[in-house]
């Protein structure tokens, strides 16, 4: 133990030495207005399903003659 205390300056049995924001029940710290979140800084907007480009169509040309359903 003493060996990860010299390595690392820390003591991992005192935990975290800033306190987390608890703000939910379950302990979740929780974005707000005053605590946004930097992963979702300059996000687009979704775009609407019909200005959406289609990745891929399949056609019955597709697949093989043989394998295509006679029914």
């Amino acid at each position: 133990m003493s060996e990860l205390i010299t390595k690392t300056g820390m003591d991992p049995s005192k935990g975290q030495s800033t306190p987390m924001p608890r703000r939910e029940p379950a302990g979740d710290v929780q974005p707000d207005e005053n605590d946004i979140d930097p992963r979702t800084a300059g996000g687009q907007p979704q775009e609407k399903v019909e200005d959406r480009p289609n990745v891929s169509t399949v056609t019955p040309e597709d697949y093989p003659e043989a394998d295509r359903n006679k029914g």
